[in-house]
This record gives structure tokens, C-alpha cells and sequence, in this order.
């Protein structure tokens, strides 16, 4: 009996001693869980600091920007006709003209060329009256050319045939022109070309100066480069269009002469009075001087003028008609629509003419480039007649240009 009581005894007080420490586990366990719910919370609540955000003053709009490429006169004699024809497969091919120069042509948002010959006339032919194949102008757009002004002395050289099928195959190749019409209608309604890129509407136009005594055929209509039908397209262009730039690019001035004549620094002043402010030329076969006159008050346009970009491609070898230049010009538009000139400069380009295997081909230069390049030409001559243009070229611009240098 007394062996009973005490091991009933031992047996009670090992029971309470269980529940003790039975309660104290589970209450540490409660306080773990306690601890981990509150790290938990903490890991979801942020500080309350951390929730407000900043606020930021917004960043200034950038300028728009766009970049344009202008290029001289595309002429098509016949000895270019000829180079071009491939006797194997019997069509005429053009690539391999430019594919010297097409990475500086490709080197813009839009690049601009005068076509001075008709297309897709056969017999094809040269000076006096051009028609050149329809593969000249794909490979022209080929070589990165998006637009074509078709306003200049050849313009009719295959009258009212000639004139149609140039604006049909442009069409076919969605190139874009501006300058000649197949009638009243359509030059109403397409005053100018418009240029919808980078948020800018620029409306090109074109002017010539005649067309060697060749009237259009009705009703086809050339643009000629008299003042009243230029006021009365930019009325109608600033009416309906109402682009942010009106570009004008004219055939006009004395062939073969470095400067200016006055009927061109007037022609000049009279587009600066429409408010079209930049002009751009060829026709001269020549280069003559480009002009930027930056405006004494910020809220007045600057004026800028290049009078002749010479030839860009020609069979015409008598220096210093052999070169021509690419004029770069890069516009900006702030958050008033207000555009402005933010860089102007231009290229030297050469004609070079070697003859492979016997055949005569044409390639456009970058004359820069190669300029330090004299094992590529078969024939040391060549090399010093382009060096002989790149001297001329420098020295003339240098001379009489006005804040345009050469892009190098």
C-alpha cells in the first residue's frame, strides 16, 4: 500500500510536469507563428514612405528631325543607253552605276533627284532628245532616290508620248514626281509632292525655266518658272495642304557657268517673298555656290539656296561638267510647328568611266573617298581628272559658299 501511494505519486507529478512543458511548447510555437506572421506582414507592407511616388517634372518634347538628300541632274546619253544594255539576256541594267555612291543615297529619311530624260520612248535615245529605258528610273529608286522632279528642258523631248509614259512608269514603280501633268486636273490635284515622315508635311515643287521651244501637248502641263503660276501654287498649297516646309527645286541659270546669273538671285528673292525659303537648282551641268543665310532674330526663318548641284550622272566628259555634288540638309521642327535649318552640308560626286573587257561602264564616285584611292582606277588619267574636278569643286565652293561646307 505505501509502494502504491508513492508510485501514484510519481506518477502525478510526472503528469503535471508533461502539461507544463506540453503548454509552454505550444505557447513557444504560438509565439514562433506570432513571429513569423508579423515578418511576413512587414515583407508585405512597405514602409509607407516607399508607396508615395515622386512626382516628376515631365521631360521637354524633342525636336522633330528629318533628313534630306538632293541630288543633281540624271541624264541618259547614249553612250550611258549602251553601257547598260547586257547582250546576254538582252535588257538594260543600270545597278552597277550606282552602287558605288547608293550607301550615301540610302543615307537620308528622303532623298530627291532631277530626271532629265523621258522614259520607256523607243527607239531609246540621247542628246538632243532623251529616252532612256524604264529600268534607268528602277534603279535609281534602287540606289535609295524617292522622289523625281520632272520639270526641266526635256521635259517634251518626246512630246505628249514621252511626258505620259515617264508619269506612268514613275506611277508603276511608286516613285514619287512632281512638275509635269497629264493634265489641269491632276495639277490641281497634286500642286506639289508631299512628304509625310517624321511629323513633317513637306510639299515639294518644281519649275523650269522652258523646254528648248517644245510646248507640252495638250493637255499635258509643264510647270514653268514664272511668277505668277508659282504664287498662285503656293496660295493653293499653303490653302489645302498647309504644310509645315515648301521646298521648291528648279531647273534654271546659264549652262556651264560657276556662278549665278540675276535672273537666278532674283528668282531667289521672289520665292523668299511667297515664304518659301529654301530653293534648291540644277540645270547649269555645273556646280555653282550654295548659300545659307541664318536669321539675325530667333522667331524669323532662315533662307538657304543651292543654285546648281551639277550633273549627278552624264556622258558629258568636258571638265568640269564630269562631277556634280549631294547636297544634305537636315530640318527640325520644335513644339510650335516652327521648322528650322539645323545642318547643311553636301558630298562631291564624279562620273567614272572605265572600260572592262573591252565595254564601257559607268559608275557614280563618292569623289572623297576615293580621292585617296588611286589603284582603283584602270587608267592614271582618270584618277588626276577627278582629282583635277575635286580641286575646282573645293576652290569655287570655298570661295563663295555661305555657312555649307563639305560633309566629309
Amino acid at each position: 500500500m505505501k509502494v502504491f501511494k508513492i508510485v501514484l505519486i510519481f506518477g502525478l507529478c510526472l503528469f503535471i510536469h508533461n502539461s507544463c512543458v506540453s503548454k509552454k511548447q505550444v505557447q513557444q510555437k504560438e509565439e514562433v507563428k506570432e513571429e513569423k506572421v508579423e515578418v511576413e506582414v512587414k515583407k508585405k507592407a512597405p514602409p509607407i514612405e516607399q508607396k508615395v511616388k515622386k512626382i516628376e517634372k515631365p521631360k521637354p518634347k524633342k525636336d522633330d528631325e528629318i533628313s534630306l538628300l538632293f541630288i543633281g541632274d540624271f541624264m541618259g546619253h547614249m553612250d550611258q543607253i549602251n553601257a547598260a544594255y547586257n547582250k546576254k539576256t538582252k535588257t538594260y541594267e543600270y545597278d552597277t552605276c550606282f552602287s558605288k555612291i547608293k550607301p550615301i543615297l540610302s543615307d537620308a529619311d528622303v532623298t530627291l533627284g532631277n530626271l532629265e530624260v523621258t522614259l520607256g520612248v523607243k527607239p531609246y535615245s540621247g542628246y538632243p532628245q532623251f529616252s532612256s529605258p524604264p529600268s534607268y528610273a528602277a534603279a535609281i529608286q534602287n540606289a535609295g532616290v524617292d522622289i523625281l522632279t520632272t520639270s526641266n528642258n526635256h521635259s517634251c523631248d518626246k512630246r505628249k508620248k514621252g511626258l505620259e509614259r515617264t508619269i506612268h512608269i514613275l506611277d508603276s514603280l511608286h516613285i514619287g514626281y512632281t512638275g509635269t501633268f497629264i493634265n489641269s486636273v491632276e495639277k490641281t490635284k497634286n500642286s506639289a509632292y508631299v512628304i509625310n515622315k517624321n511629323n513633317f508635311k513637306i510639299a515639294v515643287i518644281s519649275y523650269t525655266y522652258g523646254t528648248n521651244g517644245i510646248k507640252p501637248t495638250p493637255p499635258n502641263v509643264v510647270n514653268y518658272l514664272k511668277k505668277e503660276t508659282i504664287k498662285k501654287d503656293v496660295e493653293l498649297i499653303n490653302t489645302t495642304i498647309k504644310p509645315d516646309q515648301i521646298i521648291a527645286f528648279v531647273h534654271w541659270g546659264d549652262q556651264y557657268k560657276d556662278l549665278p546669273n540675276k535672273s537666278q538671285t532674283d528668282m531667289f528673292v521672289y520665292f523668299k517673298s511667297l515664304g518659301v525659303n529654301i530653293v534648291i537648282g540644277a540645270h547649269p551641268h555645273v556646280l555653282q555656290p550654295m548659300k545659307w543665310e541664318k536669321s539675325v532674330k530667333k522667331e524669323d526663318k532662315d533662307n538657304l539656296v543651292v543654285y546648281s548641284l551639277g550633273n549627278f550622272v552624264s556622258h558629258q566628259r568636258t571638265f568640269p561638267r564630269d562631277g556634280g555634288a549631294v547636297f544634305k540638309l537636315i530640318l527640325t521642327k520644335d513644339s510650335t510647328n516652327t521648322v528650322k535649318i539645323k545642318k547643311a552640308n553636301y558630298f562631291l560626286t564624279w562620273v567614272y568611266e572605265p572600260i572592262v573587257n573591252g565595254e564601257k561602264e559607268y559608275y557614280v564616285l563618292p569623289a572623297d573617298a576615293y580621292a585617296s584611292k588611286p589603284e582603283t582606277f584602270t587608267k592614271k588619267k582618270d584618277y588626276d581628272k577627278m582629282m583635277r574636278f575635286i580641286t575646282h569643286a573645293r576652290k569655287l565652293l570655298g570661295e563663295h559658299n555661305e555657312n555649307i561646307t563639305e560633309y566629309k
